[in-house]
């Protein structure tokens, strides 16, 4: 297990962390699904329900127990965290894709610089176009508005 410093540790960059990392076949379809589900488009409800999916298909491919809280409407930056007190992964503001996985990877007990690596990487797999067109401001992966 990671000592406490591992767990406040970010990558400098995003293209740090990049790699082509192997992930778990459920994962893997779990992530097709939801690709296929076209997760940007549709109204905020429908949205949030393919975001719920896709976590609970996730904890399913690693057999835990995570509750998901998400917001009721879009509103400000999006942010998110892993209470591992509540074993729940809460997004904040707007729904993210990035954020989702990232949280999700801390209930896996990766630490920062895991989460930011399991998560961008599966993003990058699963949404190419998307992930172009961020960029990076430290180790985060924003999106050109």
């Amino acid at each position: 297990m990671p000592n406490n410093s591992d767990f406040t540790q970010y990558p400098d960059t995003v293209a740090e962390v990049l790699s082509n990392r192997k992930y778990k076949r459920e994962v893997l379809k779990a992530m097709k699904r939801f690709k296929k589900s076209k997760p940007f488009r549709g109204e905020f409800v429908e949205r949030r329900a393919k975001f719920a999916k896709v976590f609970y298909e996730l904890c399913n491919a690693y057999d835990i127990s995570i509750n998901l809280e998400l917001p009721i409407e879009e509103s400000g930056a999006g942010n998110g965290y892993y209470s591992h007190f509540n074993r729940s992964v809460s997004l904040v503001g707007k729904l993210s894709v990035v954020t989702l996985l990232h949280e999700f990877a801390h209930a896996l007990g990766k630490n920062e610089k895991g989460a930011c690596s399991w998560s961008l990487n599966l993003f990058r797999r699963f949404f190419p176009r998307s992930f172009e067109r961020g960029y990076s401001d430290g180790h985060v992966l924003r999106r050109r508005d």
